[in-house]
């Protein structure tokens, strides 16, 4: 069986973010947030064991009708040391569906999966959404964070499970517990966006407060102009990421292969 798993933060206003030249298998922003990122998870290891109050808290929600994995959370540390990452199944997702209550759909294939970029912004409340053999995943804080989702029926529901069991905690992060970005960091971002429109790439804007290291790629960019900005703006060690607005189909190239093309 394929095990491919991957995770993404679930995107907002059509929004992808992917690590500049570092490889897909890179994490960029865990946290639930305006950018997208997919990158290699530990979570669909099947040989990984899962806890007992996940155990439990998904024989609740499967007893009420609502389709929930266990799955190893990602590291959420902010360490480099692997050996920081969970090693049991501890935390617990829902089946992404959409309005009608049908599970959400995958597209592209390893070298660019999509998820529909218009069921994801119905899940602003979820932290974080992973793929694994073509199913999409979503994991909420608390059921607080179902509101406004296809899942917003089952409020009360998730929110007796997390009654009945309690030990169970959701191993989220929360915002404010972000490693944080310097000023260091956030000047290179600036000088490198400055550094581009001043060799001609004058679509290159500051990176914004909420994602200071993220040159965001606007639709209107051509993969031959892509290719070529990629070559004459190299990242280097500045800790850049590219965030896209948009799909891969959006765009009418897959930008991910552009990436990796110039590697």
């Amino acid at each position: 069986m394929n095990r491919n798993r991957r995770i993404l933060a679930v995107a907002v206003a059509s929004t992808l973010a992917l690590s500049a030249l570092a490889g897909c298998s890179a994490p960029f922003a865990a946290n639930g947030s305006s950018s997208n990122t997919a990158t290699a998870g530990n979570g669909g290891d099947v040989s990984a064991q899962t806890d007992a109050n996940v155990k439990k808290f998904i024989a609740c929600l499967t007893g009420k009708g609502i389709e929930a994995q266990a799955a190893a959370a990602p590291d959420m540390s902010g360490s480099a040391d692997s050996s920081k990452a969970p090693t049991v199944k501890n935390a617990v997702e829902l089946r992404m569906i959409d309005t009608a209550g049908n599970p959400v759909k995958v597209s592209g294939d390893s070298n660019g999966m999509t998820v529909d970029s218009d069921a994801q912004q119905l899940y602003a409340g979820a932290t974080f959404t992973t793929v694994e053999d073509d199913k999409v995943w979503v994991m909420f804080k608390d059921a607080t964070a179902l509101a406004g989702s296809p899942y917003a029926s089952k409020q009360q529901d998730y929110a007796a499970c997390q009654a009945q069991v309690p030990d169970f905690t959701q191993p989220v992060q929360d915002a404010n517990t972000q490693t944080a970005v310097s000023d260091a960091q956030k000047q290179a971002a600036l000088d490198f966006a400055k550094k581009a429109r001043e060799k001609g790439y004058s679509w290159v804007a500051d990176p914004d407060g909420d994602n200071p290291t993220t040159i965001m790629i606007p639709k209107t960019v051509s993969e031959e102009e892509f290719r070529r900005f990629l070559k004459d703006c190299p990242v280097g060690e500045t800790g850049v990421s590219f965030g896209f607005d948009g799909t891969p189909e959006e765009f009418g190239y897959d930008y991910t292969q552009v990436m990796r093309d110039a590697q």
